[in-house]
């Protein structure tokens, strides 16, 4: 029982050294999630402060605009607000990605898209 749990320690620890080994800093993904939980805040973490404001009033922007016409809109046997959580989620992984890249440009690395795959540049 106890080897178990060692050898699961040492696979996990081996795992987390090698994660380490290929994005040694995790400011990057902090700034990504901040931001995709709250667009903007990853911008305004990147010390972008204008785009973070603007990041952050396109999603109240689409929130409460989208809200207020599902409401008042008549709908053809499907509700309007599926189509507004949909819209904010798009915009959330959006700006989480665009304050990922950003971050990772600071620190002197870009991730490139490849129809084939993506690939790092340092």
């Amino acid at each position: 029982m106890r080897a178990g749990a060692v050898a699961l320690a040492v696979v996990v620890g081996v795992g987390m050294v090698g994660w380490a080994r290929q994005e040694p800093n995790p400011i990057p993904l902090i700034h990504g999630i901040a931001s995709f939980a709250i667009p903007g805040l990853g911008q305004y973490l990147n010390e972008e402060y204008d785009k973070a404001l603007t990041h952050f009033a396109v999603d109240v922007a689409l929130v409460i605009g989208g809200g207020y016409l599902a409401a008042i809109l008549p709908y053809p046997g499907f509700s309007l607000y599926w189509g507004v959580g949909a819209v904010h989620a798009l915009w959330a992984f959006y700006s989480g990605w665009d304050a990922y890249q950003v971050a990772l440009e600071r620190e002197g690395i870009s991730l490139e898209v490849f129809p084939t795959g993506f690939a790092a540049r340092f």
